[in-house]
């Protein structure tokens, strides 16, 4: 264990399970307090007893971040009980329904395209007021289906909401550079976590 984020405040979405709870427990065993906006409050329960038991504190704000109003309220919350934010992890996000295209419909289109690209949106607009005086670092959870594996039939939406990720990205590094904000995006492959449960 180092302690390269200690006493560093670091919010993650979707931070109850899979990847999200993987990147909490790594960032507390380096010393960072975790906050979690997440909508599953019972999952991200287990993961906040998970980081007090390596020493770290853990906050819960229950958050759907596909809404400006809740992301807004949990991110003064979060700052209100810490005082400084220093690390956000964009990670919520869902594949939808996976469906070609002349048969998916527009309203499964725009949930993929609401969780996935306008939340993080959401997470990133929000967290900038409480950031830019300090600087920090943000990163973005996209995928390879978002930037160079086009090879999944079905996917086209999960696929489209990943790539705006990348772009939004490399427009938010640009733009929030002057406030010594860094922003980067990961595109991870296959790995084994519960977002298959959100799969139609």
């Amino acid at each position: 264990m180092t302690e390269l984020m200690k006493n560093k405040v670091a919010i993650i979405t979707g931070g109850g399970s899979g990847i999200g709870r993987g990147a909490a427990l790594k960032l507390a065993e380096n010393g960072a307090n975790i906050i979690f906006f997440d909508r599953t409050v019972e999952n991200a329960e287990k993961v906040k007893e998970e980081v007090e038991n390596l020493g770290r504190e853990a906050l819960i704000i229950k958050t759907d971040v596909s809404k400006a109003e809740q992301v807004e309220h949990a991110y003064k919350t979060a700052h209100e009980h810490f005082g400084k934010i220093d690390f956000v992890f964009a990670n919520a996000g869902i594949n939808g329904v996976i469906a070609p295209i002349e048969d998916i419909k527009p309203e499964d289109w725009d949930q993929t395209h609401t969780i996935n690209l306008k939340g993080t949106f959401l997470t990133i607009k929000y967290a900038i007021p409480y950031m830019k005086e300090t600087g920090g670092s943000i990163v973005i959870n996209s995928s390879i289906n978002g930037n160079r594996y086009f090879k999944n039939f079905g996917f086209s939406a999960y696929s489209s909401s990943k790539a705006g990720q990348v772009a939004f990205g490399k427009m938010a590094a640009l733009e929030l550079a002057r406030y010594k904000i860094r922003v980067n995006t990961i595109c991870p492959g296959s790995i084994d976590t519960n977002i298959h449960d959100n799969t139609l």
